[in-house]
């Protein structure tokens, strides 16, 4: 009894180990599969660049704030004509006065007005930009959403990536598509 006893323990502790190794074995293939994601890689700034929406908002900015430029330059161009009529000396006494006034009064309205279109310009350029980055987001998570990619890195903060794994030509064709 004592020896069936024995070899039963044995053979359990034989079994026993034998599915322990098998386990610790396949444990390192089965994480690997289990937390491998699937990567892609996009280039910001060429998305940006290359579609039609960038274009198209930059031209439409220039349009609108036109006008406002046009005035500076028209106001840049009059006190640099009076400037030099008062250096060249063709003004001279009271009117020189009341042109030096004209003057200072042209430079003030300029970095007034200048200052006004710069802050203008730049928010609406904001507003522009958050718009057309929203439109390339929905693309980047539709594409990674129809082929399964768990993560999208931007091509700058890596050291080294596989043409195969960027997926900037197709964001910028789906958001061009969608321009249309």
């Amino acid at each position: 009894m004592f020896k069936k006893t024995a070899i039963a323990l044995t053979m359990a502790s034989v079994f026993a180990a034998t599915s322990v190794m098998a386990a610790t074995k396949d444990a390192p293939k089965a994480a690997s599969q289990a937390i491998a994601p699937t990567i892609a890689v996009i280039n910001l700034p060429l998305i940006m660049s290359e579609i039609p929406q960038t274009k198209s908002s930059q031209q439409a900015l220039a349009k609108e704030f036109e006008g406002r430029e046009n005035e500076l330059k028209k106001l840049q161009d009059e006190g640099q004509k009076l400037a030099a009529d008062l250096n060249s000396g063709k003004i001279t006494g009271d009117k020189a006065t009341e042109a030096q006034r004209k003057l200072a009064q042209l430079h003030s309205d300029f970095k007034l007005k200048a200052t006004a279109l710069e802050e203008d310009s730049r928010a609406r350029f904001s507003q522009e930009q958050v718009k057309i980055t929203s439109e390339v987001q929905k693309a980047i998570d539709k594409i990674a959403n129809e082929r399964g990619i768990q993560l999208v890195l931007r091509e700058g903060s890596i050291a080294y990536t596989i043409n195969a794994l960027d997926i900037s030509q197709d964001v910028i064709d789906m958001v061009s598509k969608a321009k249309k």
